[in-house]
């Protein structure tokens, strides 16, 4: 297992940013991510079994032949530049230091490294993988049968069909509100070793009202120290309504939201591959450029090993 501080290796400044980063975006504290090169292979599991394991004393062990396909993706490229004239670097010949400079660095990098965090963060279930985009969870899995699927990872339609429920429901009454948390729990069923429930900041908020009305609202500390809220022990992950809307179309209104079931996980969960994890490159301080610069960026996509990784619960209306 690795977080997004074990694969990026950063010291100093570029360490004081990612902190910013995971500190604002709870999907970062969660998240597995995985070393992989610039072009990487999905192995999705493709189980072919027959038969029973079971055999008596001397029979023949039961033999099932693999064949695994792999399908090729890239790291998607998400980065930012700051450039910081000369001028503001001549101003110590009058203040006769260089804090000014280097307040204005760490100011710019700071705001910077949140709008970056932020992009990645909402692209990691919204990326629609075009226009240089990311796979996002909601692309691979969208709100439609087979044939309205787009084959990805190496998964089938009819695969990824099937990593979608339908939930159908509006949470405004108890008595919905209670259907809605069976169905949840039988959803979660299907996800052996769910870590993770995924969903923007609107149904977090009602999530926590029906757990703690239903008694099941709990309170965990994650990797990074820092508290979550869980349901019956998973951590509840909120990310903005870029990332999931609350705008989501079922043919008859726009009206409705997502929730995902994930299990994150290097080996048969979902993960995202990465090469670098938050890459940084600091203003060098002999810099003779007419315009220092500094760059942040992250290089990274999708990965999905199982059908029982991720499942998406669509058509949920919170009134």
């Amino acid at each position: 297992m690795a977080n997004i501080a074990q694969v990026s290796r950063l010291s100093g400044a570029g360490q004081g940013l990612l902190s910013i980063m995971i500190e604002q975006n709870p999907i970062l504290r969660v998240a597995e991510f995985k070393l992989d090169p610039s072009t990487y292979q999905n192995y999705p599991d493709s189980l072919a079994s027959s038969g029973s394991a079971a055999r008596g004393e001397g029979d023949a062990i039961q033999s099932d032949a693999q064949a695994p396909i792999g399908v090729s993706k890239n790291l998607a490229l998400y980065g930012r530049q700051i450039t910081i004239d000369d001028v503001r670097k001549l101003d110590q010949n009058i203040t006769g230091s260089p804090t000014g400079l280097k307040l204005i660095r760490q100011r710019r990098q700071r705001s910077l490294a949140k709008l970056l965090a932020t992009e990645v963060c909402d692209d990691m279930t919204a990326g629609t993988d075009a226009n240089d985009r990311m796979l996002g969870l909601t692309t691979l899995i969208k709100d439609a049968n087979a044939a309205g699927q787009t084959a990805a990872l190496g998964f089938t339609t009819a695969q990824q069909a099937a990593m979608l429920t339908q939930a159908a429901m509006t949470l405004d009454t108890d008595a919905h509100q209670n259907d809605f948390m069976e169905l949840l729990d039988k959803e979660i069923q299907k996800v052996p070793g769910a870590n993770a429930l995924l969903m923007n900041g609107n149904l977090w908020a009602r999530m926590n009202t029906i757990a703690r009305r239903l008694h099941s609202l709990g309170q965990s500390i994650d990797q990074f120290g820092v508290p979550v809220a869980t349901y019956n022990n998973i951590p509840m992950i909120p990310v903005t309504t870029t990332g999931i809307p609350s705008t989501e179309d079922d043919g008859v209104a726009q009206t409705n939201t997502s929730l995902y079931i994930v299990r994150f996980a290097e080996d048969l969960g979902t993960a995202f591959s990465t090469n670098s994890g938050f890459y940084f490159q600091d203003f060098p301080d002999d810099d003779v450029n007419p315009d220092a610069k500094s760059r942040l960026q992250f290089f990274l996509n999708l990965a999905v090993d199982a059908t029982d990784a991720v499942r998406r619960l669509s058509r949920i209306k919170l009134a």
